[in-house]
């Protein structure tokens, strides 16, 4: 269990945005301890692909290696989109950006650097279906000598998750995967569902889509 401390700054901060009515659910006390800990789990348990953006995933994993052990965090700097906290003992520390309700893991904070890219999120319709639906809403063309590639998984309780699509690196070196992912549950009354993902991940940017039934969102960062 890691304890997770608020710093007389992040209290002081948190007390004036509820003194100006601007304080948004995220920005209360159990929320930012709930989030620190999640992150700080995720970094020491390699826990980290289900919980950031794939972007982010590379560096994080990267840093995430070098760490020594981790007893508590404190959160040090919070406004209402970006919460920062330091590990206890090393000192590193990690960026989380705010998301809806709650925060998302982004990066490891360098120096006093700790921004965060804008993010932007756009609603798309999709044309054709599968893989190359995706492929059309990003606006990627696949070379000819990348083939389908399927695969599953059980997931437990009569659940098994089926996905085929295309996975490449381009000439610009950015990684990308179109996919369809179907999702059934073997009990003979839940009815299967399917969604559309697509990734692009070029440096510390990129592309994430996730759709279905005809449309799908979009976001950029």
């Amino acid at each position: 269990m890691i304890s997770v401390e608020l710093s007389p700054d992040v209290v002081a901060l948190l007390r004036q945005m509820s003194d100006r009515g601007e304080q948004p659910p995220r920005c209360h006390d159990g929320v930012i301890r709930s989030a620190i800990g999640g992150a700080v789990r995720r970094l020491v348990e390699d826990g980290l692909s289900g919980g950031v953006r794939p972007w982010d995933l590379p560096a994080l994993k990267r840093r995430a290696a070098s760490l020594g052990e981790v007893s508590a965090a404190t959160a040090v700097w919070v406004d209402t989109n970006i919460l920062v906290a330091e590990l206890v003992p090393g000192g590193e520390r990690i960026v989380l950006r705010g998301v809806d309700v709650g925060w998302r893991l982004v990066r490891f904070a360098d120096g006093d650097d700790v921004c965060v890219r804008p993010e932007f999120t756009r609603r798309v319709e999709l044309h054709g279906s599968g893989p190359d639906a995706v492929l059309a809403a990003l606006g990627v063309i696949k070379p000819d000598d990348v083939e389908l590639e399927y695969s599953s998984e059980d997931l437990g309780q009569g659940e098994t998750e089926y996905r085929h699509g295309y996975r490449w690196i381009d000439d610009a070196g950015r990684s990308i995967l179109a996919e369809e992912a179907k999702n059934e549950i073997f009990d003979g009354a839940t009815p299967y569902s399917t969604y559309l993902r697509g990734v692009i991940i070029d440096g510390d940017g990129g592309v994430l889509l996730s759709g279905h039934d005809g449309s799908a969102d979009v976001i950029e960062g």
